[in-house]
């Protein structure tokens, strides 16, 4: 029977780093061969869709795509479905997130940018030379992004908006400190969705994690949900690991606090060759 295989970016398909290329070669021979045995491929993610159209010269097979936490679905390159945050609530959220947390800068996703960038604290020389360093670093795993607190004003006003990330700092303390503040945006804002990843917030319309995306296209396509592996790494990805648990997977350099929800661990995403595909037979 056909299977779907829901994979996370980030820390899971994009693991381990490459320079040239974003996923790994034998990643990319396992999801060939995946979809090669008649089985379907879904990539959830936070990024944008900008983003993931370059994946097509890498995986040369049909896959489908959840950005931005399941804003949006995409099948057979086709929108299905396509949701964003009403402005005038997000204006006033994040209002309140930078008077009562002050962050370090905000990022948006919207239909008319992929990342706009919105200093909220005046960031020191040391801070954007770390910035700066890091996205040099980060090579083909970069997405296109402009620094200007009218374009974001912009998108707020009247973009559409699908995603905000809130960042708060580097460090273990700013990790457990996104944590914590993850728990108190999902109490005193339920017109949002909200989960964390690392030292990022991130907030999505309502209904769009990644767990009720994945169930939603699941539905839309009428794809039996015992036939869903979920593959994840972070905060974000919990959604998945509850609600498909059965054949849910975390990478193993995940945090002790996102690996408890998974029931299964895995080092590399190609692992499920042997763990699925051979298994089965």
């Amino acid at each position: 029977m056909s299977k779907l295989l829901a994979v996370d970016l980030d820390g899971t398909l994009f693991y381990p780093k490459k320079r040239r290329h974003c996923i790994s070669r034998k990643n990319v021979k396992f999801l060939r061969k995946w979809i090669d045995e008649g089985n379907r491929l879904v990539l959830v993610t936070s990024r944008s869709h900008d983003f993931t159209v370059r994946l097509d010269d890498e995986i040369q097979r049909p896959y489908d795509v959840l950005n931005c936490t399941s804003s949006q679905i995409y099948h057979d390159g086709n929108l299905i479905y396509d949701k964003s945050m009403k402005n005038e609530d997000l204006q006033r959220i994040l209002e309140d997130i930078n008077k009562k947390y002050h962050p370090i800068a905000s990022f948006i996703t919207s239909k008319r940018q992929p990342c706009v960038i919105r200093e909220e604290n005046k960031l020191g020389f040391f801070l954007k030379m770390i910035y700066r360093m890091w996205y040099f670093f980060q090579f083909c795993y970069r997405e296109p992004s402009v620094v200007s607190k009218e374009e974001f004003a912009k998108e707020l006003e009247d973009g559409e908006v699908y995603k905000v990330m809130i960042f708060f700092g580097l460090g273990k303390n700013k990790g457990k400190l996104s944590k914590e503040i993850n728990k108190e945006l999902r109490e005193n804002y339920p017109e949002i969705e909200s989960s964390w990843s690392l030292i990022v917030n991130e907030l999505t319309p309502k209904d769009c994690n990644k767990g009720a995306g994945l169930e939603r296209y699941c539905q839309m396509l009428n794809i039996n949900p015992d036939d869903v592996y979920v593959v994840g790494d972070s905060g974000n990805d919990i959604a998945m690991f509850n609600r498909f648990h059965e054949n849910s997977y975390c990478m193993a350099h995940a945090y002790p606090s996102v690996k408890k929800y998974a029931k299964h661990i895995i080092t590399r995403v190609y692992k499920l060759d042997d763990l699925v595909l051979k298994g089965e037979k």
